[in-house]
């Protein structure tokens, strides 16, 4: 096990029902480790190499907090070179999971085309028009252009594009979807599902967000957002678009709609129709707050300086969010029926997949 940690998700069940959901996280608090009582010059030589996965989000969001902490004022200029920075890193990291990650999920080999496609990925920049090797990740994932696979903008059209199953993404989700259908028949209660987090505002609640995790130590590692879990991520960013909308409207679960957000995030970064939200805000007593909305969700680090050095450091990442302890993983597999348990282990793994946690995450079935 690296600095990174993992996830242990424990299942208990009881009279053919799952029981009891418990989330164990050897995830190490860096920030309070590592980070604190460092310098802003420190934080900002130490923090690159803390972080193997979602590495540029990290520093982002650390120089945008660290900035408006000292007071400095946040460029336009400043924001748009962050929010590049992050959209490309959501490129690579998405592609590579598309592309050589969910072909083994049905049992398939990566091909030639998709693993030199995951390459290209590396290449892709927001400024450089679509970016190099955007057309080869649309190619590979799609099987056409980012722009003319966003225009299948009905159920019946997107329907018609899983079913050909051209691309191994296109088969993945067609496993998706059926796994789901069928879960939802052998299930007789329906999910209580978490709040989505609000994507689009993030200045009308940063304060919130911020003040409690300034008042909690622990609300790094179980945050909330009006008190309650929620639920951040590609599915959060893109609730507001009508054909995921309609797709949780339709599916049983919110499984495919998150595989789906993923896949039409990723469209409109290659065909340069949206961009990664990143801001930053200073709190009272030298404080800032820098958020990012990355491949896996939202992203805050959280610094208050004393003398020149971070007395306080916090990080809450988007992993914490989705197995937060009442959150998304936890609310669709309470009271689930449990009558063949190699298939609610699978499905839990498949909603470990869904949700996309950022360090390894094991799932296993607890003694009665």
């Amino acid at each position: 096990m690296g600095l990174e940690g993992e996830l242990r998700v424990g299942l208990r069940v009881r009279d053919a029902r799952i029981e009891r959901i418990d989330i164990t996280s050897t995830r190490p608090d860096v920030a309070c480790s590592l980070l604190q009582g460092r310098t802003r010059a420190m934080v900002g030589a130490v923090l690159p190499r803390l972080f193997s996965i979602c590495g540029h989000s990290q520093s982002v969001a650390s120089e945008l907090a660290c900035a408006a902490a000292a007071g400095e004022s946040i460029s336009p200029e400043l924001l748009a070179r962050d929010s590049a920075t992050v959209s490309a890193e959501i490129v690579r990291e998405s592609a590579w999971r598309v592309l050589l990650e969910w072909p083994k999920l049905i049992d398939e080999i990566p091909s030639a085309e998709a693993i030199a496609a995951a390459r290209a990925s590396h290449g892709f920049r927001v400024d450089a028009a679509v970016g190099l090797g955007a057309a080869a990740v649309a190619l590979a994932v799609f099987s056409c252009a980012a722009d003319e696979w966003l225009a299948r903008s009905s159920q019946a059209e997107l329907d018609r594009w899983i079913d050909a199953g051209q691309t191994a993404a296109a088969r993945f989700i067609r496993r998706v979807r059926d796994d789901d259908a069928a879960a939802v028949c052998a299930h007789d209660r329906p999910a209580v599902e978490t709040p989505l987090l609000d994507a689009g505002s993030h200045a009308t609640w940063i304060d919130e967000l911020s003040a409690a995790n300034a008042a909690d130590p622990e609300f790094a590692r179980h945050p909330t957002w009006h008190g309650a879990a929620a639920e951040t991520g590609p599915l959060a960013r893109q609730q507001t678009d009508p054909l995921i909308a309609a797709l949780m409207q339709r599916s049983g679960s919110r499984v495919p709609a998150r595989f789906l957000a993923r896949l039409r995030e990723l469209a409109l970064l290659l065909a340069g129709r949206t961009c990664a939200e990143v801001g930053g805000q200073t709190l009272p007593g030298r404080g800032g707050v820098g958020w990012v909305e990355n491949a896996r969700g939202l992203l805050m680090h959280q610094v208050q300086f004393d003398a020149g050095r971070a007395a306080t450091y916090r990080i809450v990442a988007p992993t914490e969010w989705n197995f937060h302890p009442d959150g998304a993983l936890v609310r669709a597999l309470s009271g689930v029926r449990a009558d063949d348990l190699t298939r609610v282990k699978d499905r839990a793994r498949q909603l470990v997949q869904s949700l996309d946690p950022c360090v390894a995450c094991h799932v296993e079935f607890e003694d009665a």
